[in-house]
């Protein structure tokens, strides 16, 4: 219900994010201007993904995943944790920075 709830309230701030949007959502934004909040987004998810990272290589990771009913029975749950699975978070997140660089020139 939490997870619902949240994203919601994330799906309520992408109208932010678009300089011209002029529609009934964008007055949810703080009076700020739309790159700061864009900013504020994108070190959020950076912070995330570094979190996310730290907690893969947490010791005994992988055997509180295999608590978790029903989780690792698809896969092996050795490819979520460790430095494999960081550097797959790392790539990602690397990626993921790269691209919305290349789509910002020039604007």
């Amino acid at each position: 219900m939490g997870a619902v709830l949240g994203v919601c309230s994330l799906a309520s701030w992408i109208p932010c994010l678009c300089s011209g949007a002029s529609c009934l959502l964008c007055r949810c934004c703080p009076n700020s201007k739309n790159s700061t909040v864009t900013r504020l987004i994108y070190a959020f998810l950076l912070l995330l993904s570094t979190v996310v990272a730290c907690i893969m290589l947490a010791p005994g990771m992988e055997k509180q995943l295999k608590k978790v009913p029903g989780f690792c029975e698809g896969f092996d749950c050795e490819a979520l944790v460790g430095y494999r699975a960081v550097y797959r978070v790392s790539f990602a997140m690397a990626v993921f920075f790269c691209l919305f660089t290349l789509l910002m020139i020039q604007v």
